[in-house]
Formats: structure tokens, C-alpha cells, sequence
């Protein structure tokens, strides 16, 4: 018989109590466990002899696909066996001979590990052969950056091998970048580095290409427009930060370094008169935060850059640092006799440019941070107007709960976006209280494509962090592969289409 509506009330109250923590827990346990996800076009690229090929590393490794093969970088950390010396030494045709063995070669500085390392790598250079197989072509005992001009038609390896012979007072100081014309077949030392005005270690350099022979590379941030003196004089970036721009209009033959008639950074002290008088800064911002330097270029005479700059502060006695403020500072560059021109500076305060990536198409995108509250934003600039036209958000796993999403790689492919995320959902404090008032925080990794410019996404059944392998930006196909070298032992690199 039917139920009483007095009845039906109550009934549904409880059962709805008992669906509303279920499904909570299904997101929270899908998104950590990284659950779910689509696979259109699903497809074998090819597969490795041995699994060291497809090791994965936070930086330098992966697939580089071009208009002419399809390349795959690996790195292990280690002494490597004699059956992985496989394909030309490229140690050895830096060095005239093999590296010694003994203990003792110099430490390396290895940036992400904070420190030195006596650790030995070896990166491993594959190519795609016609068979479906990833034939290693070379090998070298350092790391190193595969990086294709647009056409594909020229390839660099960016190395940390130091030049043999090298004077430490005098001379070039970057270390050996090689560069092959052949495909692989053979490899030069450019005797003159790689834009060596902008970082003496060549691999942390991330040269973009507008197309097959011009290039520009930003150095590490502040850089002074004033030369240095002598060996032991370095200029005052705090006062004079206009430079740090480079150009090359041939494949980095030759280069140009531009500078703007101000300074492209904004300081701390300027930036504290935003803040609280009670803020606490901690150690970590330095004089200009955390900077994210950004270039594109329209046409042959026509380019722009974005330089972001990010400041953390947090509450007297709290945990975190937690409250950012942004500044971006962009300019329209101009070519007036072969020569680049920065045009005058305009400073967006409380806006964060902090990746950005074109189509093939044309298309310019950003991610947008905006100081509160408010969701990353994903956006397509607007050349005519000088502004960004927001599609959308960033995706996050979490959804439909409130959640925050960072960047671990942004690519844009022909007419598809890739976003490869590291979210955040903060636990209310009724659900898991805490001592201090300060939330429980659960991170998160997805993956994520967009076809309309970042307005709706969908979500790929790819591990995030390391699992993107790279993205084929002229078919729009996205690699991945099972695992790393030390949870798997899946040998296959595996696509999806996502046209």
C-alpha cells in the first residue's frame, strides 16, 4: 500500500543521509586513487627493448613527436650494464673518449634534489621505426633535453656535460649541447652552446620555437641590462632588471638580446604595501617571488611576452603560506629593421599568468590565477583588445566538491588543450576537525582535454604526474604508458586520438 505522505518524509530523509556520505566517499576515493577516465582512439604507438628507455623523470624525458619521427627520451639514475650500450656514445664523442669509472668525477648540481649528487644517469635517445619499434639511436651519461625545431627538421640535446677543457674563468661556460640535421644519424657539438648568454646548464634552458629557424629563450630571471665589469662583478638586479630576452632568427646561430626601457620585475617592498602590516612572509619569496616569464610570437614582425610574478604570505602563527598575491607585467614587441623592440610595460596587479601555450591554429591560451577565492581560470587572449577572454576553469577530480587545481604540465596540440593536474580539496572542519582551525587538505592528480578552448572537459584514463608521456601537437594525440620503469614492466607506449 502506499506510504503516508507524513510518512515518506522521514523515509527519504534517511535515506538520503545514508547516499550523501557514500557518495562523498566515492569522490574522494575515485579522485585519490585516480578511478575513471576515458580512452577514445585508443592505440599502441610502439614499444622498447628494455624498460630503462621509457624511464620517466620529473623533467627531460618523454616523447617529442615531429613532422619527421617520433623520438623517445629516458633517464635512470645509476650505473648502467654494458647490454644497455646500445646505439653511438655520445659521452664519448663529447669527450674523445669513455667517462672514467673511478669516484672521481666532479659532483653535478642536481636543482630539484637541493643539492649535489655523485649519482650517475644515463639518458637514453629512441626513435620510432616503421615496425613499431623504439630502437635506441644513442645514449649519453648525463642528462639531457631532446628539443625539435617546428619543422623537425634540426634536433638539440641540451646536456649537462661540461665542456672538455673547459677554462672556469674565461671562455664559454655552457655545457655541450649537440645538434643533428640527419635525424639522428650524427651528432655536432655546437661550438658556440646553444643560447649560451642565457644559462650556463644547457638542458635547464626552454627554448620555444615560432617555426623552423627562429627561436627565443628566456635566462633565469632578474637579468640586468648592464654587462658585468670583469669575471668577479655581477650587476645589481634589484635596480636595473630590464633584460633577460633572447632571440635568435636562425636556430640560435645567432642571437639577439633585448631589453626594455624599465624594469620587467616588481619587488618585494613593493608588493608588502599590499599585504598586511602582521603578514608573515617566511623565507622562501625572495626579492621578486616566484617568477613565470612568458613569450609568443604572432608573425615575423609581431610578438608578446607575460611575466608573471607570484608572492606568498600567511597569518601570524598559522601553518601555511597560504595567501597569494600576483602581479604580470606584459608587453607587444615589435621587429623594426631586423631588430626586436619591447614596447612599453603594463603591470596587471592581482593576476597571475602562470602557463602559457598556442595551437596550431593560432590560438593563445593562458592560466589565470586571481588573487581570493576565485577558481584558476582558463583563457583565451584576445590580441586585438589586449585582454583575456575567460572560457572556463581549470578541471579538477574532486568535482562537484569545492576544490583547487594546480598545473604539472599545460600542452596545446592543433585544436585540443591538454591539462595535466595536481588538485586540492580542503576537509570542512565539521567533518574532520582539527586542533588548530586549519583544514585537512586531500591532493590529487588527473588528466584532463579540452576541445573548445578549456569550456567543458573530459577526463582521461591516464595516471597523472608522470604518466603524460608528451603530446603530438599536429595530430592532437596524447602519449602515455603503464606505469614507470619501477612499478611496470609494460613495455608498450600507448596513444589516445583525441580529435
Amino acid at each position: 500500500m502506499p506510504l503516508r505522505r507524513d510518512h515518506f518524509v522521514p523515509l527519504a530523509a534517511v535515506a538520503l543521509a545514508a547516499v550523501v556520505p557514500l557518495g562523498f566517499i566515492w569522490i574522494i576515493t575515485s579522485a585519490k586513487l585516480e578511478l575513471g577516465g576515458s580512452s577514445p582512439d585508443e592505440a599502441v604507438v610502439g614499444s622498447v627493448e628494455r624498460i630503462e628507455q621509457r624511464a620517466m623523470e620529473q623533467y627531460c624525458t618523454g616523447v617529442v613527436a615531429t613532422p619527421r619521427n617520433t623520438w623517445l627520451v629516458g633517464r635512470m639514475e645509476g650505473d648502467r650494464s654494458e647490454d644497455e650500450a646500445v646505439g653511438q656514445d655520445l659521452g664519448q664523442l663529447i669527450r674523445g673518449e669513455k667517462k672514467p669509472d673511478d669516484g672521481d668525477e666532479p659532483s653535478t648540481f642536481t636543482p630539484f634534489f637541493g643539492g649535489l649528487s655523485r649519482e650517475a644517469q644515463t639518458t637514453y635517445l629512441s626513435r620510432l621505426d616503421e615496425q613499431g619499434r623504439f630502437v635506441q639511436v644513442a645514449r649519453l651519461d648525463e642528462t639531457a633535453c631532446l628539443v625539435a625545431n617546428a619543422d623537425g627538421s634540426s634536433l638539440f640535446l641540451l646536456t649537462g656535460v661540461d665542456r672538455p677543457g673547459k677554462d672556469p674563468l674565461e671562455g664559454l661556460q655552457q655545457t655541450v649541447v649537440l645538434r643533428s640535421d640527419d635525424q639522428g644519424a650524427s651528432w655536432q657539438v655546437l661550438p658556440d652552446g646553444f643560447f649560451p648568454e642565457a644559462d650556463n646548464l644547457a638542458w635547464s634552458l626552454k627554448p620555444y620555437f615560432h617555426d623552423a629557424d627562429q627561436v627565443w629563450a628566456w635566462a633565469t630571471l632578474p637579468q640586468s641590462a648592464t654587462p658585468s665589469a670583469a669575471y668577479d662583478y655581477e650587476p645589481d638586479t634589484v635596480a636595473d632588471n630590464r633584460a633577460g630576452l633572447y632571440y635568435s632568427p636562425d636556430r640560435g646561430h645567432t642571437r639577439q638580446a633585448l631589453a626594455a626601457s624599465e624594469n620587467l620585475l616588481v619587488g618585494l617592498d613593493e608588493i608588502r604595501k599590499r599585504a598586511p602590516a602582521d603578514a608573515e612572509w617566511g623565507d622562501g619569496a625572495g626579492t621578486f617571488g616566484t617568477i613565470t616569464p612568458h613569450v609568443w610570437q604572432y608573425d615575423d614582425d609581431h610578438a608578446a611576452l607575460w611575466i608573471g610574478q607570484s608572492f606568498l604570505y600567511g597569518k601570524p602563527g598559522g601553518r601555511y603560506l597560504d595567501t597569494p598575491l600576483f602581479v604580470t607585467t606584459r608587453a607587444e614587441l615589435v621587429r623594426e629593421g631586423g631588430q626586436w623592440r619591447i614596447g612599453p610595460l603594463q603591470r596587471d596587479t592581482g593576476v597571475l599568468v602562470e602557463d602559457l601555450v598556442g595551437t596550431g591554429q593560432g590560438q593563445v591560451y593562458g592560466v589565470i590565477s586571481r588573487e581570493g577565492e576565485r577558481a584558476t581560470e582558463v583563457a583565451e587572449w584576445q590580441r586585438d583588445s589586449g585582454t583575456w577572454q575567460v572560457n572556463g576553469t581549470l578541471p579538477t577530480p574532486f568535482w562537484p566538491l569545492p576544490a583547487s587545481s594546480g598545473l604539472r604540465g599545460f600542452l596545446a596540440g592543433n585544436g585540443v588543450l591538454l591539462a595535466n593536474t595536481d588538485s586540492r580539496y580542503e576537509v570542512p572542519q565539521w567533518l574532520y576537525p582539527t586542533e588548530d582551525g586549519e583544514s585537512a587538505r586531500i591532493s590529487a592528480d588527473a588528466v584532463f582535454y579540452s576541445r573548445d578552448g578549456g569550456r567543458s572537459w573530459s577526463r582521461l584514463a591516464i595516471a597523472g604526474y608522470l604518466g603524460v608521456l608528451g603530446l603530438d601537437r599536429n595530430q592532437d594525440r596524447v602519449f602515455w604508458a603503464k606505469g614507470n620503469w619501477y612499478d611496470s614492466n609494460d613495455r608498450r607506449i600507448y596513444r589516445y586520438g583525441l580529435k
